[in-house]
């Protein structure tokens, strides 16, 4: 990916983090992974009180993504699921209820990857 792409992927991931922070998301987390998969630079990683709220979130931040590059990306899972993922390729959002997060160990599993800090999200 050229420093142009790697710009406008990380400008996209701070702005949904920011979206996500506002939208009352918690544990936010900004993962750059491109070092360990192909198929994307970000995973955002945030956690949800409820289902209800995944589902809210996951629509909230596709608009936001919508606005900042012309595309709504797509979103995987059931809207009642405690766990949904937002593809917007170079950046990909996990949205998961704190019980899920637990269970399914992302931060765990990721641990290798270095971790962005965003300004203004404590």
């Amino acid at each position: 990916m050229d420093s142009k792409e790697n710009k406008k992927a990380r400008a996209l991931v701070l702005q949904l983090a920011h979206e996500a922070f506002r939208l009352k998301g918690e544990q936010i987390r900004v993962l750059e992974v491109n070092e360990f998969l192909f198929i994307t630079d970000y995973f955002l990683i945030i956690t949800a009180q409820s289902a209800r709220q995944t589902k809210a979130m996951a629509e909230a931040l596709r608009e936001t993504a919508k606005e900042f590059t012309g595309s709504k990306g797509v979103l995987e899972g059931k809207a009642a699921s405690s766990w949904l993922l937002a593809d917007f390729g170079p950046v990909v959002v996990h949205i998961l209820t704190e019980e899920s997060r637990g269970f399914y160990g992302l931060d765990i599993l990721w641990d290798d990857a270095k971790e962005i800090e965003v300004e203004g999200l404590k």
